[in-house]
């Protein structure tokens, strides 16, 4: 019978009391308070619980963990010790654990020396497990997760990628689970396995996720009285998840309180955000339990704590429900930043919402089945065409999904007539939009392309926000837009050509923040290239992608661009320079991701390969064109793919003795 989550915090609570107790008069080490929830170290308990099935401990119970894990549990939780006294202090909160916190009742000052003294302490404490494998994880977790809280500062007040949050998040609250996850193996007494710590540290990392989401939130909602202020995470600049979910362009600004009311009230689907931001949790939930069963068997006592956080979340969600009554959509409007349905344009009722539904619905399921979707995305992407065919059948086949459903959203607004007016381009992704997440949760929208394309998506547990982001992506090109920053431009990037890279990468089984945040770094390198190569045929439909500032740097004005394309003028004299620079920039994302591909699937790695070094030399193209990307479009001959592609192959082979070497990837 699987041990209650309580009776299992209780007996790891005992083991760390009589462990902590026996170091503090052995080693003389600060003795910590072993209270709250314990989860990393119960964690622990859980990983190492099948090895321990049928070995009793003398008393007609089951064994405990060998001796060796305790001081292993007992560092690890006195790190997190160290991370709450830390945090607060950062958070200048007065409450912890619903009492007053250690920097409140007894200064800052206090505070920090207490957390600095537990935190290098618990390096004595892991070196008790006589461990070299124990010890290097630890120092690893350890770092990340200081390295996490650093970003997590330093990126305060401004939007987030998926990607990028996934990373902070990963590290600032994910490196110690899977730690946690991980001690058994380490200290186990036949001597760790390397391949199986390494599965295991990956699941507690996607356990620290999933935690982490669940505190984002429920930050989010009063009701859940965290011992904390609500809206904490909202005042003080922290991106969280659910802000994602709504599709906000930027950090919301305004009243706290009203921008979570906000995501409660339904939109043109009948769903609210925070009820959106829910069901992904249900799907993080399944497909973590599904890994962890794997581990401890049916209904392990991690598959149960899991459980627990999304049950809490469900009841604190329907009370915040219940509360909001009648007036909330009142309140729709209490802070900044778009909070709407679909791309985020304001919903479309009735008449309209109908019109445009029936147009989405015609045109889609006009695209036939998965033997059509190939040549249609290939007729408008020559270049991935070239790479695809290095796919195996099976994943080519997904592929050419994902990209036809990419091409098919785009072609929703460059496909409409002249004339068309914005708000009924809007209204048509905003329609799409409502199909999609319908398809994703199962229904049948009697659109092939939606059946294969989300179904397959639900069913490899990748949740739909990818899809969602692209929709928003080419909401951006409804009207003129000028981006003033290259983190503006980023943000475009990541919407129109990250995605993609992220939603094929997690398809095919890869989840590893460092790998995924080099995968979203592709998608902006080819994207910044696409942008440099186009830059005259932007400029005649009325777009221009290149960052403000960066022209500004090198005298390069709107008026200069439009002269030369129209031909009234010659390129800007500072011109070379600026594309130089731009081209430098996607280069060093080029770089960043193709030293993650080795860490790809085998089949995935060499497509992924040549489309980045195909798509990489188009910048040669455009410096053989004397930089007039205003007047001649850069394009690569079959015969040149044929070279690029060659020398990516050869460029792999070699990244991938590297990466065998280390087997790891470096920090970011």
């Amino acid at each position: 019978m699987t041990p209650r989550i309580p009776d299992v915090q209780v007996r790891v609570g005992d083991g760390l009391r009589a462990v902590a107790t026996r170091l503090a008069k052995e080693a003389e080490i600060p003795l910590p308070t072993i209270d709250g929830k314990l989860y990393r170290p119960v964690i622990a308990w859980a990983a190492g619980s099948r090895d321990r099935e049928g070995v009793g401990d003398g008393d007609g119970g089951v064994a405990g963990p060998p001796e060796a894990f305790w001081p292993g549990a007992l560092a690890l939780q006195m790190v997190h010790e160290a991370s709450l006294l830390h945090d607060d202090i950062l958070d200048a909160s007065a409450q912890r654990r619903g009492g007053p916190s250690m920097a409140a009742s007894r200064g800052v000052a206090v505070a920090l020396v207490e957390g600095d003294h537990l935190l290098t302490a618990a390096y004595r404490v892991a070196s008790a497990t006589d461990s070299l494998p124990f010890l290097k994880a630890f120092a690893r977790a350890v770092e990340r997760t200081v390295a996490g809280e650093k970003r997590q500062c330093a990126a305060r007040g401004r939007w987030l990628s998926e990607a990028e949050y996934r990373e902070i998040v990963s590290d600032k609250s994910g490196e110690l689970f899977g730690c946690a996850a991980l001690l058994p193996e380490a200290v186990r007494p036949g001597g760790p396995r390397p391949e199986l710590m390494e599965e295991l540290r990956t699941l507690g990392i996607r356990t620290g996720h999933l935690y982490q989401m669940v505190d984002d939130f429920l930050d989010l909602c009063p009701a859940a009285e965290l011992g904390k202020p609500p809206f904490q995470d909202l005042e003080q600049g922290k991106w969280t998840w659910p802000l994602g979910e709504a599709g906000l362009d930027g950090f919301p600004q305004g009243d706290p309180a009203e921008l979570a009311r906000s995501f409660l009230v339904p939109d043109a689907s009948g769903t609210s955000v925070l009820r959106r931001a829910f069901r992904r949790l249900e799907k993080e939930e399944a497909a973590l339990v599904r890994s962890w069963d794997q581990v401890e068997g049916p209904d392990g006592v991690a598959a149960g704590l899991i459980r627990s956080w999304v049950q809490r979340t469900r009841s604190v969600l329907e009370a915040e429900e219940a509360a909001l009554g009648d007036d909330g959509p009142a309140h729709r409007s209490g802070a900044t930043g778009s909070t709407k349905a679909g791309v985020g344009a304001p919903a479309v009722t009735g008449a309209g919402r109908g019109a445009a539904e029936e147009a989405v619905l015609r045109t889609a399921r006009a695209l036939g089945g998965p033997g059509d979707w190939l040549p249609y995305f290939a007729r408008h992407s020559r270049s991935f065409r070239f790479s695809s065919r290095l796919f195996p059948r099976e994943e080519g086949r997904v592929v050419a999904g994902v990209y036809a459903f990419c091409r098919f959203t785009d072609d929703l607004v460059d496909d409409a007539p002249p004339g068309t007016e914005p708000e009924e381009l809007r209204a048509r992704l905003d329609a799409w939009s409502r199909l999609v997440r319908a398809a994703w949760e199962g229904e049948d929208t009697g659109i092939p392309l939606l059946a294969e394309v989300m179904g397959g998506t639900a069913r490899a547990g990748v949740d739909p926000s990818h899809a969602e982001e692209l929709i928003r992506g080419v909401a951006m090109d409804l009207e003129p837009v000028r981006y003033e920053t290259m983190a503006d431009l980023r943000r475009y990037s990541y919407r129109v050509a990250s995605v993609v890279g992220l939603w094929l990468t997690e398809w095919f089984g890869t989840r590893t923040p460092r790998v995924l945040h080099r995968a979203e770094a592709m998608g902006h390198a080819m994207q910044l290239t696409n942008i440099l190569r186009d830059v005259g045929e932007d400029w005649q439909r009325g777009r221009l992608y290149l960052p403000l500032e960066q022209m500004a740097a090198f005298d390069v004005t709107p008026e200069d661009i439009d002269a030369a394309v129209n031909g009234s003028g010659p390129l800007p004299e500072r011109w070379t320079e600026l594309m130089e620079e731009l081209m430098g920039a996607a280069d060093r994302d080029y770089a960043l991701a193709f030293e993650a591909i080795p860490a790809l699937p085998r089949f995935y790695q060499r497509p992924v390969a040549v489309a980045g070094r195909v798509y990489q030399g188009i910048h040669q193209e455009i410096r053989r064109n004397d930089y007039d990307n205003l007047r001649a479009r850069a394009y690569t001959s079959l015969s040149r793919k044929v070279v690029l592609g060659g020398g990516a192959l050869w460029a792999l082979r070699r990244e991938r003795r590297q990466f065998d070497g280390s087997g790891a990837l470096a920090s970011v």
